[in-house]
């Protein structure tokens, strides 16, 4: 009998992986940094601002 004729579906032996593109090689590289970057940054202010005892309002 031939292949083609055979109407059992096949067993799925692999997990589908995702893709690698642009924007997640971009989120990675420079979004993560940037967004510690500017945490540290506002952390950095803020506790500069509270040791001169600037209160900033909220």
């Amino acid at each position: 009998m031939d292949e083609s004729q055979n109407n059992e579906p096949k067993p799925i032996d692999y997990e589908p992986k995702g893709k690698i593109d642009a924007v997640g090689v971009l989120y990675v590289v420079g979004g993560i940094p940037c967004m510690i970057l500017f945490f540290l940054i506002l952390f950095g202010l803020v506790g500069a601002c509270d040791q001169m005892n600037t209160y900033i309002p909220a």
